[in-house]
Parts: structure tokens; C-alpha cells; sequence
């Protein structure tokens, strides 16, 4: 959510030639990639979709925090800092879109009985808007504190998650919450005697 809030300070930072327009094609793409995300989600299935998501989010910001970089502190930018800097939150949006903006929401009614449904999705959402606030109240001064390493710092962020993702996300398409729950066992049984 920080970049799609602070999306014209990253551009006009970045010297891309109009942030407004930019901002605009940014909504445009997210747009976009959530028609074509929706079928392939299914086809594909949950897990892989938001890894690859994830993985997309960590290169993008990977390129944000080099430009940023480059811009502010290692004097090597120049006018590709600005289309790096655009492809970049373009490629943040195809992954935030198609993956972590759009399968959690998904999941919540994939992982629970009927019966917790409606109590472990208000848990959820209010999670997850709560993060968000918390990543938009602090983006601020985390990139005053830090800069212009800040997205060096969201980019590790994203890769724990992609980490997470691949060690316990179970796929859910086409499952049934027992079998859901089958294969969280077999895989903390595999998985949390490594990690612990």
C-alpha cells in the first residue's frame, strides 16, 4: 500500500518525466492485471500464484531501492533511474495485484469451516487493514530515517513472505478444508522440526 500511496513521490523522485501520468498508467495496470489474475488464480492454483506474485514484488522492489540508490546517494543516477523506476512499480503492481492484494482474500474462505467463516474473516480483514495502516503511517518516517535505503528494507519484508509462502502456504483450489488441513500437518511435521 505504500506504493500505491506514495506512487508520484516515487516517480517524481525517480525524474520520471510526468508522475501524474504515470500514476494514472500504475492504475491502469493494476486494473488489468486483476481481469487477467482472477482466471489464471484458478488454473494455477492459489500457492503458486502468490508466490510468483511475491517474487515479482521482491525483484520490483529490488529495482525501487536501486534507483533510490542511485538517485540519492551513490551518484550513479540518470534518465534510466526513471524507466527502471517505472517498471518497477509496474512490475509491484502485477505482482501485488495477481498475488498478496488478491489470493489472501480468496484463502480465508478456502482455510476455515463453515462455521469459523465469518469470525476468522473479520479477524483477517481487520489484520490485513491494520498492516496497511501501519505500512502507510510509517512509510514516512522510515524513508526520512532510513533513505534512501527504504525499499532495500521493504524488499526483505517481501522476501520473508515469499519465504513463508513456500514453506507453509498449502495450495487450497479445488481442496476441501480437510484435506487443507491434511496437508498443514504433513507439511509442519516436515517443515517446523527444520525451522525449530
Amino acid at each position: 500500500n505504500a506504493v500505491l500511496s506514495y506512487t508520484p513521490y516515487i516517480f517524481a523522485e525517480a525524474n520520471v518525466g510526468s508522475p501524474v501520468i504515470a500514476t494514472i498508467a500504475t492504475g491502469s495496470v493494476n486494473v488489468l492485471t486483476a481481469i487477467v489474475a482472477a482466471p489464471l488464480t484458478d488454473k494455477l492454483g492459489r500457492r503458486f500464484i502468490m508466490w510468483l506474485g511475491l517474487l515479482l514484488m521482491t525483484v520490483a522492489y529490488c529495482g525501487l531501492a536501486v534507483t533510490q540508490s542511485c538517485t540519492a546517494a551513490w551518484s550513479c543516477g540518470g534518465e534510466w533511474t526513471g524507466h527502471v523506476a517505472m517498471a518497477s512499480v509496474f512490475l509491484f503492481i502485477i505482482g501485488f495485484a495477481g498475488g498478496a492484494g488478491s489470493i489472501p482474500w480468496l484463502m480465508v474462505g478456502e482455510l476455515f469451516v463453515v462455521e469459523a467463516r465469518g469470525k476468522a474473516s473479520s479477524i483477517c480483514v481487520g489484520v490485513n487493514w491494520i498492516c496497511s495502516l501501519i505500512s502507510l503511517l510509517t512509510y514516512d518516517t522510515i524513508q526520512k530515517s532510513i533513505h534512501p535505503y527504504t525499499f532495500f528494507l521493504y524488499m526483505m519484508i517481501v522476501l520473508i513472505s515469499f519465504l513463508f509462502v513456500v514453506l507453509f502456504m498449502p495450495e487450497t483450489r479445488l481442496k476441501s478444508v480437510e484435506q487443507i488441513r491434511d496437508d498443514l500437518r504433513a507439511q509442519a511435521s516436515k517443515v517446523l522440526p527444520f525451522v525449530f
